[in-house]
């Protein structure tokens, strides 16, 4: 799992709610379930479109790092009376079945999600959340009957082949407050995580206070669909390990042309490579590669694959800052890796 008003929460769980007559000002019971009985003139009817959804996907995306996983399965829960589409909150609810134990829950909310879009089988495989409900008969039946099912249809689409393409890929920037185009400013380059976008990963600059350096978040090349919405990847998931390491060689030279081109289109004197999780991944790997770009490296909650580097590079590098940051409770990627 990496993927994420109380006054409202009965109407959210209940198939019975309460709203208000525009005309008597009494309290009216809905019924959700028999449309013929609503009254769409009722005042409040349509009150749950003002819900912030956010407030609950941050409550259950709290509560799960805080090993609260019952807590956090009730926010996803009202999430998806909301959204019976959203793949990604139904796969994480799985989850957190999966780290309480509960096998049958596990297995039936996996499919459920499979059944919105989520199709990540090696993903689903690997994923350290359901380790209390792996190897159980089950929960085993139920990963075996979703490969199958997505294999088979993939298989109806045909195989796949990947080509060398030029493309142009965006970039959210988030320049500091009364900028000046004189003035020179640190660069900090932001890559976000496996799933993520600029959008998502743009908003961290509200957390830097008030900052005096240009924040850019380019988007990763590779797009993925879970469900409605669209994830990037920084690299590509195959077998073919030809494939797999051209990808990562692509997207490095990749981050190296961003950080070229926005030396070239700003005012930019030190240059800082920031990454989580799987961009973490590639701070590292592109950041001690072009060393030379680069003032320090800012790595969150990453990895360090020493397949893609050499030792010889690593010792080139020996002059970069590094400043390494890693919850010694991640799900994902383990604190020892």
């Amino acid at each position: 799992m990496r993927y994420f008003i109380f006054s409202l929460l009965c109407f959210s769980l209940s198939s019975s709610v309460v709203a208000q007559d525009s005309e008597t000002q009494k309290e009216v019971d809905i019924d959700w379930t028999h449309p013929e009985t609503i009254e769409p003139l009722l005042k409040g009817i349509g009150d749950f479109l003002d819900v912030e959804l956010n407030t609950y996907r941050k409550k259950a995306r709290d509560a799960y790092q805080s090993g609260k996983y019952e807590e956090s399965a009730k926010y996803y829960l009202v999430l998806l009376r909301y959204d019976i589409h959203d793949a990604i909150s139904i796969y994480n609810l799985a989850c957190c079945y999966g780290l309480m134990g509960e096998e049958a829950l596990a297995a039936k909310y996996l499919k459920r999600a499979v059944n919105a879009g989520y199709e990540d089988i090696a993903h689903i495989k690997k994923d350290p959340d359901f380790e209390k409900v792996r190897r159980k008969d089950m929960f085993d039946a139920a990963v075996d009957s979703i490969a199958q099912q997505i294999e088979k249809k993939q298989e109806g689409m045909g195989n796949v082949i990947y080509n060398d393409a030029s493309s142009l890929l965006k970039c959210r920037v988030h320049l500091p407050e009364n900028y000046d185009p004189g003035k020179s400013y640190p660069l900090v380059v932001g890559l976000h995580g496996y799933g993520s976008n600029p959008e998502r990963f743009i908003t961290l600059w509200k957390r830097f206070g008030k900052h005096e350096f240009i924040f850019v978040v380019p988007q990763a090349p590779y797009p993925f669909s879970v469900g409605k919405e669209v994830g990037f990847s920084w690299g590509v998931w195959s077998p073919n390990e030809v494939l797999l390491n051209k990808a990562t060689l692509m997207s490095e030279k990749y981050i190296a042309d961003v950080v070229d081109n926005l030396c070239m289109r700003y005012n930019v004197d030190d240059v800082y490579l920031l990454g989580f999780s799987q961009g973490c991944a590639f701070t590292y790997s592109t950041g001690i590669k072009n060393h030379h770009l680069f003032k320090g490296l800012i790595c969150f909650g990453g990895w360090l694959d020493k397949e893609w580097l050499t030792e010889s590079a690593i010792k080139e590098a020996k002059g970069l800052k590094v400043f390494i940051a890693h919850g010694k409770e991640d799900p994902m990627v383990k604190f020892e890796t």
